[in-house]
């Protein structure tokens, strides 16, 4: 499988595109999902600052407030995902678009005194899962925890 992530970073965030290309990899690759093997993966990022994170958290999720990540899907599920990639005889399938705001991110990560890089591994992969139809629960964040257990430094 190959990943095709386009990035959009309209902030300042130092966070270079390798580093998401790598974390993107990683969390396929725990996830071993043979129906994607021979397909390449269209996943949009866009790095946004918080005022615009909470505007588009209010617009898509009435919550008035700021927060890490948003993942806007292609498909709903993973049924649909597979379903997808059976009708679909293009070597391209899109995910979807994740919103990523690093300022919260760094910020939560200094309050919390975690690290940052596996923080921001651990949301970034939190992302794609959802891309991937996962809900919230106990196999996703156990995925994104072993995704962010191999981080490297950016």
């Amino acid at each position: 499988m190959k990943i095709d992530l386009e990035i959009n970073n309209t902030t300042n965030s130092p966070i270079e595109s390798g580093f998401f290309e790598m974390m993107a990899e990683k969390t396929f690759a725990e996830l071993k999902y043979d129906f994607l093997k021979d397909k390449k993966v269209g996943i949009s990022l866009a790095l946004v600052s918080p005022d615009e994170i909470k505007k588009l958290n209010k617009e898509y999720r009435q919550q008035d407030s700021v927060t890490d990540i948003l993942s806007f899907p292609e498909h709903a599920s993973i049924e649909e995902l597979k379903k997808a990639v059976l009708k679909n005889s293009e070597e391209e399938l899109f995910l979807g678009e994740l919103i990523l705001c690093y300022n919260d991110i760094n910020e939560y990560a200094k309050k919390e005194g975690l690290n940052l890089e596996k923080e921001l591994a651990k949301v970034f992969s939190h992302g794609i899962l959802h891309l991937l139809g996962f809900s919230h629960g106990d196999e996703m964040f156990a995925l994104q925890d072993v995704v962010a257990g191999r981080v490297s430094k950016f």
